[in-house]
């Protein structure tokens, strides 16, 4: 993945560092999480540099950063342009962004309320906001397509469910065979993905370019 003139790399909202060693790949790597218990979870399996800093203030330089991903962390935040600004303004000249966010606001259930969600996107949203910024978009596509149906139907009955209750998320357990046939097709997604942009999807995955 081609990255700005800078090779360094920043996952920002990085949790637990799930993602750190694949983007360690592309460069210096760098977690960045507003949460310092995360980040004592993340350091526990990651003897990389690890920051405790909020997406709004960012403590790096303009222009420090060749890519940036911030994977599920825009709907957590009220303010998001700000956020996407902040994260333009780290970005070298031909920096990439890297970003999922949750898809579709007709999806939204107790499981969002739950993770302190203040939004799920629509794909128009999403792009107009990027390019409202001044990154310029070059893919933009739903995923997770084959749970979608899944997903809707759980998320509903949840919401009726836990009318007038506390709202909290919910693992579902599937049987090994089941959860290994959605992996696979999760692979064969994300080969499609490269080529094509799917029509419907649980997430929205982005790939944006700051161009000046």
């Amino acid at each position: 993945m081609p990255c700005g003139s800078s090779g360094l790399v920043l996952d920002v909202g990085c949790g637990t560092g799930g993602n750190l060693e694949l983007l360690s790949s592309y460069g210096v790597c760098i977690g960045v999480d507003i949460s310092p218990f995360a980040l004592s979870l993340c350091r526990e399996h990651w003897d990389g540099l690890l920051i405790c800093a909020d997406a709004l203030r960012l403590p790096l330089r303009d222009g420090a950063v060749g890519l940036l991903a911030a994977l599920d962390v825009l709907e957590h935040i009220e303010d998001d342009v700000s956020a996407l600004k902040e994260l333009w303004r780290i970005l070298s000249p031909g920096g990439v962004l890297v970003l999922t966010v949750p898809a579709f606001k007709w999806l939204w259930s107790g499981h969002d309320i739950a993770l302190r969600h203040f939004r799920r996107y629509a794909r128009a949203e999403l792009e107009a906001k990027l390019i409202a910024v001044g990154f310029k978009v070059e893919k933009i596509s739903f995923a997770i397509c084959p749970l979608l149906p899944f997903v809707f139907l759980f998320r509903k009955l949840q919401l009726i469910a836990q009318s007038g209750a506390r709202k909290h998320t919910a693992i579902i357990k599937l049987p090994k065979p089941l959860n290994e046939l959605f992996i696979g097709m999760l692979g064969l997604e994300a080969r499609l993905i490269k080529r094509l942009e799917l029509p419907f999807g649980i997430s929205l995955v982005c790939r944006a370019v700051k161009t000046s």
